[in-house]
């Protein structure tokens, strides 16, 4: 048994140069995909940090109470501001008409009716 020792020595002698370039090869190896995963998980680790964040942002922006002025006007049940938020009706002429020409109506002096009123007057008590 030794000397199976002694030739394994001898093989791993001769060969040393190749073994020890291969050991590095093999650590250089291991180191860069170490360094890989751990840059994997501290993406996944940053990444999951700033969803968090995210989502704890948009909750609280959907929980705060909205103060625009839809939201402070107070439902009509009674029908009170209907006339007031109803949108006025508008008699135009079509536009696809096409426009008459007609000529103004003449007016005369019976037509035109004067009136007068009397000065009010105001007496101080």
């Amino acid at each position: 048994m030794s000397q199976e020792k002694v030739d394994k020595y001898k093989e791993y002698k001769k060969n040393r140069k190749e073994n020890i370039e291969k050991e590095k090869r093999q650590q250089q190896r291991n180191s860069l995909i170490w360094k890989i995963v751990a840059g994997v998980l501290a993406l996944a680790v940053v990444v999951a940090l700033g969803i968090t964040v995210y989502n704890g942002i948009k909750t609280r922006t959907q929980a705060a109470p909205q103060y625009d002025r839809d939201a402070l006007v107070i439902e009509d049940i009674a029908g009170i501001y209907a006339t007031t938020t109803a949108e006025p009706e508008t008699t135009e002429a079509p536009t696809t008409a096409a426009p008459e020409t007609t000529a103004a109506p003449e007016t005369t002096a019976n037509d035109v009716e004067t009136t007068t009123a009397a000065p009010e007057t105001t007496t101080a008590p």
